[in-house]
């Protein structure tokens, strides 16, 4: 029997078969997750930029960014907890200030994260 037809009559249907069985976990898995809107209020202060970076159980999930805004940004997560944290970096002018934020997220629902206090020069 030749590497290919070993390939082909074994390892293949193999690989087959475990490709299916991530598949169906990945969907099944996206189904457990938790959608939440996120938003950033910054009251009526001018942000110059807003970064943040979302992590779940120490682990990183997503990053989010906006520049030259006065109010409140928002933007969608899929978290795959519940609770999850925010490290936040606001530019306000000449000076850049750190944050760290701990959330609840329900899913469906909306994670206000109040930043006037911050945002003031």
């Amino acid at each position: 029997m030749s590497r290919y037809q070993l390939f082909r009559r074994r390892i293949a249907p193999i690989a087959f078969g475990l490709a299916i069985v991530l598949l169906a976990r990945d969907a099944c898995n996206k189904e457990q997750r938790t959608h939440t809107t996120i938003v950033f209020d910054v009251g009526k202060h001018h942000v110059e930029d807003l970064a943040a970076e979302l992590f779940v159980d120490g682990t990183y999930v997503a990053n989010f960014h906006n520049a030259g805004f006065t109010g409140t940004v928002k933007f969608d997560a899929s978290l795959p907890s519940d609770y999850g944290e925010l490290r936040i970096d606001l530019d306000v002018g000449n000076t850049i200030k750190h944050e760290v934020r701990h959330f609840q997220a329900t899913d469906g629902g909306t994670v206000i994260v109040p930043l006037a206090e911050l945002a003031t020069p």
